[in-house]
């Protein structure tokens, strides 16, 4: 699927991991991840899904903390539609 936008429902992308140049790393696993955005009692409900090709990546992200890292990212949601 790779990137796309559905303004202002959704979008779409790929995340991955890089070395310092940026360069793709592709002994890691990528994943294909969507944002959908739905009204919710005045309000806005946001949902994230991460697919990954296989179980095996999944879990390699997830023992590096990627629970930790996203809840972090979104937390932050707020702060930067206010600014």
């Amino acid at each position: 699927m790779g990137a796309a936008v559905d303004e202002p429902t959704s979008f779409a992308f790929l995340d991955g991991f890089a070395d310092a140049d940026l360069n793709p790393n592709p002994d890691m696993p990528i994943s294909q991840n969507t944002f959908t955005f739905t009204e919710h009692d005045g309000g806005a409900r946001a949902v994230y899904v991460s697919t990954f090709a296989s179980a095996d990546g999944r879990h390699q992200v997830l023992d590096m903390g990627v629970v930790e890292g996203s809840t972090s990212a979104s937390d932050q949601i707020d702060d930067l539609i206010a600014s």
